[in-house]
């Protein structure tokens, strides 16, 4: 039997214990601070981004008045670019959703944000309850009372904001995924003070596609060959990827093995675990070959078994009976993937599910979306686009590329699917164009808008259904997933909105081929083309300013007295030179002190905002984070 490997000093050691300097010492190339990412450039990165988010005049920090930080996370991108996640804080306590990336030039100068920090945030951080009483509480909340818990619960300390104020909140985790239908993993958090609850939602990130068994004929696989039992596993220790079976069951995993080199049994445990190894083995090949990336987690891993004294990448199939999902368990960091019933689906082991379950955990690692909302609709879709170009990295790019679990899909009905990106209004529920009801929608329905936003960008045209005029260059699949990608792990947050997206893929979009670059303008036609940005689904009057910004540093405000609106959605769209990086933001007026409420700090001059919010007197603020020029900016309030 596989045993489960904990975490220990060791993993923590195998950091610390990285090269101490970098091969050459960076500050010997002042044109090029960062470029293997080593240690000490990391480190350095970190100082100067610090000393940016804490120092700038421009800082969204100073703006907000924030000064307690964590630094989260330092990023170098294939560009050069260093990208520095922190964390807000409040006397210790992260604030939930409330972050900011700064992003560094190749040099070492400011190239922008991402700011998704919380201002004003005004709470008590004493809890009055202790963990364990809020974890009973959360249990209580359940309609079985916990009975069907499957794990212990976990909670840990937040500031939260919701639309009553701040609070300070116990996030309580739970599990629940001892049966089928209703397997969940609720999150809720707790108020510290009054024990009431504050927020929840079902952290489940799952896929409700399904797979044929053997759907990939007979396939080549690196085994695991024990000289001792003469036996080869499911496990290849040059991927540290490994595969075990539920054998029907939600207890324990027993290993798939064979006496020779061919694991040619006919039985369902057999072929859907070979199957999930090869989907397996698909992921890891396509993050390492497209981006370099090692693994789910970025270093490897993470391993949640431990067998034949390897660490191994997870997947577990034949969980349960006629289990009808897979999922990444987002806790315990492993893939599970059920049988299906044979009616409405078979086994879930395709290249696409996996490739989409595998990329939940790609995300949890990076920008982390929150799995509600808007953020939870980018969450599915970042999985759905990825999931796609796994299965295009193995199969070819086909008609099926862009349709999800085509081939599995209630097996009796040909040529259907779960979802279709081409056509996401195809499946009778996804939403194919912006609305703001996508912040209460099922994630997966709002995921339709990013989809076919990607598919738009990479095979080019226009909307299937005519909601838009816009007609969008193709740009490629594999241009498309590198804009992706760059954004999710650079320019993306927890809380990222449909709006930021696409803030994020044109800094992305910039960063890899420049402003005026043919991806860049596909970028931002494809969110048109989709009713994000350039196209507002919203009722408002449009007003447009032009003015210029004559050097880095200065700013223009128009009107520089306010306006008063009484709209709750805005939106505004600003263009400036190419050879400038020109931030956005929107300024609400309370007393005599502006806030900026909004922001738009990528690492170029086209930039966008979309606010909902209560009505009032606001502005817009244009700044110079570098260079200087002529700019456009459309405000429709």
């Amino acid at each position: 039997m596989p045993s489960r490997s904990f975490p220990s000093l060791l993993a923590v050691l195998v950091l610390a214990l990285g090269p101490a300097a970098c091969a050459s010492d960076p500050l010997d190339s002042p044109t090029a601070l960062f470029p293997t990412g080593c240690p000490d450039e990391l480190q350095l990165a970190s100082d100067l981004a610090w000393d940016e988010l804490t120092s700038a005049p421009d800082s969204p920090a100073r703006d907000k008045g924030i000064q307690e930080f964590a630094v989260r996370k330092v990023n170098v991108d294939d560009t050069g670019m260093a990208h520095t996640r922190v964390q807000q804080l409040v006397h210790g306590v992260p604030v939930w959703e409330g972050e900011a990336i700064v992003h560094l030039a190749a040099d070492g100068s400011l190239a922008g944000y991402t700011d998704d920090l919380l201002a004003d945030v005004k709470v008590d951080t004493t809890p009055e309850y202790t963990s364990e009483e809020a974890i009973d509480l959360a249990v209580a909340l359940l309609a079985d009372g916990g009975s069907q818990l499957s794990d212990t619960p976990l909670a840990d300390l937040w500031v939260l904001r919701s639309e009553d104020g701040d609070h300070l909140v116990w996030r309580v985790q739970l599990k629940q995924l001892n049966f089928q239908a209703d397997d969940a993993m609720p999150v809720l958090f707790i108020d510290a003070h009054t024990g009431k609850l504050v927020w929840s939602y079902n952290n489940f990130q799952t896929s409700t596609c399904s797979a044929r068994t053997n759907f990939y004929g007979t396939v080549s696989l690196s085994c695991y060959h024990d000289s001792t039992s003469a036996a080869y596993y499911l496990e290849d220790t040059t991927r540290g990827v490994g595969t075990y079976s539920w054998g029907g069951s939600t207890s324990s995993l027993s290993y798939i093995s064979s006496s020779t080199t061919t694991m040619s049994s006919s039985s369902a445990a057999y072929k859907n675990a070979n199957e999930a190894q090869y989907v397996a083995a698909a992921v890891y090949d396509y993050y390492s070959n497209a981006f370099g990336r090692d693994g789910i987690d970025g270093a490897g891993g993470p391993a949640y078994i431990t067998s034949h004294g390897y660490d191994f990448i997870t997947s577990t199939t034949s969980y349960s009976s006629r289990y009808e999902n897979a999922y990444w368990d987002p806790t315990d960091l492993y893939m599970t993937y059920g049988d299906g019933d044979g009616s409405t689906s078979g086994s879930l082991t395709t290249l696409d599910i996996g490739g989409h379950e595998f990329t939940h955990g790609v995300t949890q690692y990076e920008a982390n979306l929150t799995y509600s909302g808007e953020s939870g609709a980018l969450n599915e879709a970042i999985s759905d686009i990825f999931g796609s170009q796994v299965e295009r990295s193995v199969l070819g790019e086909s008609a099926s590329t862009w349709t999800v679990g085509e081939a599995t899909w209630t097996p009796s009905i040909s040529g259907d699917a779960a979802r279709y990106m081409d056509d996401p209004a195809a499946d009778g529920g996804s939403y194919d164009y912006y609305s703001s009801r996508i912040a209460t929608a099922d994630v997966h329905y709002g995921s339709g808008v990013a989809n076919l936003a990607f598919y738009l960008l990479a095979d080019g045209g226009s909307h299937p259904r005519g909601r838009s005029t816009t007609v969008v260059t193709a740009i490629g699949a594999d241009d498309a997933a590198a804009i992706w990608y760059l954004a999710l792990t650079s320019y993306m947050t927890s809380s990222t909105s449909y709006s930021g997206a696409r803030t994020a893929t044109l800094s992305a979009a910039g960063a890899l081929y420049g402003t005026s670059s043919q991806q860049y303008r596909s970028v931002g036609d494809a969110w048109t083309a989709v009713g994000v940005g350039g196209s507002s689904s919203t009722t408002c009057t449009s007003t447009s300013y032009t003015g210029s910004i004559s050097a880095a540093g200065n700013s223009a405000y128009r009107p520089s007295a306010g306006t008063s609106v009484s709209v709750a959605s805005q939106t505004a769209t600003l263009t400036g030179p190419s050879t400038a990086n020109f931030n956005l933001y929107l300024q609400k007026k309370s007393g005599g002190t502006w806030t900026s409420v909004a922001s738009s700090t990528g690492s170029t001059s086209s930039e966008s905002i979309r606010y909902s919010g209560t009505s009032g007197t606001y502005r817009m603020k244009v700044y110079s984070a570098s260079g200087s020029g002529s700019y456009s900016l459309s405000w429709c309030k």
